[in-house]
């Protein structure tokens, strides 16, 4: 989701407690009827493109045209400053059984609890029969039974980007297309990466990649069942995760060494020093330009996943069974999820659609990024999207644990209070706490 705060390896535990989110008066209660109409509330986070534009928050202004559709609904949206702060109202309030609102928006590190709780949400399916998504896009929120339980939003297909004035200086290709093919191509590998990678490094003395944390970001989505299996055994300790950390954790020369979301990953989007590259899922193109100032030349992306297809990211809109308008609420998420809704997200605010049709429509196939030197990322993102042939397993401990990996490798390449056998062990040894 374009500026989304959301940490690429990051806790995702539910809060058990809860500061009121702005939501005092009529605002903690869910729709109803007001002034004759009827009021759906919704809470999102970071900037879903739904509302008014501003001079801070792109926006299609949905709202005014779903209010004219319907001159009878009134709509009220509550935009949480993070994902984490939306996560933690919504826990309270599914937990508690209260009404705060009528549709939630949930990032993709929610759909395991909520698939494991179904019945406190409506199944959509019917409301959904128009809309069209890619076909993992929907099994992320439908549930063993069949139930669909979430509209598709935006997804994170990831390409890679980079600098191409760091390039130039270090003799690499710095033509997108030969870019991707000195990694690859379709071909892609880890190993190619990294190999690149330590060649930059040594020739330069730069580092080649943000953090260790942003390239599992990528990494664990390439795995089918990366922490849990389908069957709810834990293999977050077994060869296969322990393999590719050793990989990664075997080329610390070749990172910036930063906690992502910091000050100083910030500031290293533009420096002289900077990363070169850096795993780069569709909503983080405006993060990079935010950081960089718009008028920065250098950047560029290129049509690659080291590994293969990658999603990193994405949201659905869910309604709880406690909405007292639970049937108007299903008709708006129904519209807000629509291919036209989708592209006209995409064109105020880069949420890339989910939505097969509406990434074939020319305003997202034929868009281009003035910042990123003027790059095809409407083609770019849905060939990435095209490559991502099945999303990893999510049972119900994979955020807590994908958290216990992000924070051992912290340990080792941010703060490098541990070498990484040491790491390691202290992550077997909290895998099994949390069991």
């Amino acid at each position: 989701m374009n500026t989304r705060s959301m940490r690429i390896i990051a806790s995702v535990a539910a809060i058990a407690t809860l500061a009121s989110l702005g939501a005092c008066g009529s605002s903690n209660n869910s729709g109803g009827s007001a002034g004759g109409k009827t009021v759906i509330k919704i809470q999102t986070f970071n900037n879903f493109g739904y509302g008014k534009p501003s001079d801070t928050r792109p926006g299609a202004d949905l709202w005014a045209q779903y209010e004219k559709l319907h001159p009878n609904v009134k709509v009220e949206e509550t935009v949480a400053s993070g994902s984490d702060d939306a996560r933690s109202a919504f826990n309270t309030a599914i937990s508690s059984g209260s009404n705060a609102y009528d549709i939630y928006a949930a990032d993709i590190a929610w759909m395991p609890s909520i698939l494991a709780m179904p019945d406190k949400f409506m199944d959509l399916k019917d409301s959904l029969k128009s809309n069209d998504w890619l076909s993992w896009k929907t099994k992320g929120a439908t549930t063993a039974d069949g139930k669909v339980i979430g509209a598709g939003n935006d997804i994170g297909p990831t390409a890679m980007c980079y600098r191409s004035d760091l390039f130039a200086k270090a003799g690499l290709p710095t033509d997108r297309a030969e870019v991707a093919k000195m990694l690859g191509g379709d071909s892609a590998s880890w190993d190619t990466y990294f190999k690149v990678g330590k060649q930059y490094a040594e020739k330069t003395g730069l580092p080649w990649y943000d953090a260790m944390g942003g390239i599992w970001g990528t990494m664990k989505t390439q795995i089918e069942e990366a922490y849990v299996k389908k069957d709810g055994s834990i293999i977050a300790t077994d060869q296969q995760i322990k393999s590719k950390y050793d990989e990664l954790t075997a080329t610390s020369a070749m990172s910036a060494h930063l906690n992502q979301w910091s000050d100083d990953w910030n500031a290293d989007f533009k420096s002289d020093k900077g990363f070169a590259t850096i795993m780069c899922p569709a909503w983080l193109i405006n993060n990079i330009k935010g950081n960089s100032g718009a008028s920065f030349k250098g950047w560029d992306v290129a049509d690659v996943t080291p590994g293969g297809g990658s999603n990193q990211g994405g949201s659905w809109l869910v309604v709880p069974k406690t909405s007292k308008v639970s049937g108007e609420a299903a008709k708006l998420v129904a519209w807000l999820t629509a291919p036209k809704q989708q592209i006209a997200t995409f064109k105020a605010a880069s949420n890339y659609p989910s939505s097969p049709t509406a990434m074939k429509d020319p305003a997202v196939a034929d868009k281009t990024e003035p910042f990123l030197n003027n790059a095809p990322t409407g083609k770019i993102f849905a060939d990435r999207a095209e490559a991502v042939k099945a999303v990893p397993f999510t049972g119900a401990q994979y955020y807590d644990i994908d958290s216990k990996l992000g924070d051992a490798l912290g340990r080792v390449d941010v703060t490098k209070e541990q070498s990484p056998e040491q790491s390691w062990k202290q992550f077997v040894a909290d895998v099994k706490a949390l069991s």
